[in-house]
C-alpha cells in the first residue's frame, strides 16, 4: 500500500476561472479596463444611468481598488445595474452603473480574486483572476 505523504498532488484544468489583463496609464483608465472586462463577459445591453458609487482611494493599494470595485460591480450586476462610465474625482473615483435589461451570457462570475500587478508604471498591467 503506498504511503499518503509519497502522493503528490497535481494541477488539473478546468474552466472555474477566467483570467483578463487589464492595462491603463491611470487608476481610471485600468478601471475602465475592468468594466471592458465585465462588457465581454456578459455582452449586456443597458440604458441609462440610473446609479452612482463613490470610492476613496487615498492610500489604498491599487490592486485593493480593483477588487472592492470589481466585487462591488459584480453585486450591482447580480442586482440588475451594470458598470458603464468610471469618473476620476482626485482622491475618489465614481463609478456609474446603468439599468440592465439583457444580459447575453449563461456565465455567472462569482468575484474577482487575486488581483495581481504585474507592470506598476505607465502603462499599469495588472492580472485579474474572476471565480465562475
Amino acid at each position: 500500500m503506498q504511503q499518503w505523504w509519497l502522493k503528490m498532488s497535481k494541477e488539473l484544468n478546468h474552466m472555474a476561472d477566467i483570467m483578463f489583463e487589464l492595462s491603463g496609464n491611470s487608476i481610471e483608465e485600468v478601471l475602465e479596463d475592468l468594466c471592458e472586462s465585465f462588457n465581454k463577459v456578459f455582452n449586456p445591453v443597458v440604458d441609462g444611468m440610473k446609479r452612482e458609487y463613490v470610492y476613496d482611494i487615498k492610500a489604498k493599494e491599487l490592486d485593493d481598488i480593483i477588487f472592492d470595485i470589481g466585487n462591488y460591480s459584480l453585486n450591482k450586476i447580480n442586482e440588475g445595474l451594470f458598470p458603464s462610465k468610471v469618473e476620476n474625482m482626485g482622491d475618489k473615483i465614481k463609478i456609474h452603473f446603468s439599468k440592465i435589461h439583457r444580459l447575453n451570457t449563461s456565465m455567472e462570475l462569482k468575484a474577482i480574486a487575486y488581483p495581481k500587478i504585474i507592470q506598476n508604471e505607465n502603462p499599469i498591467k495588472m492580472h485579474v483572476i474572476f471565480d465562475v
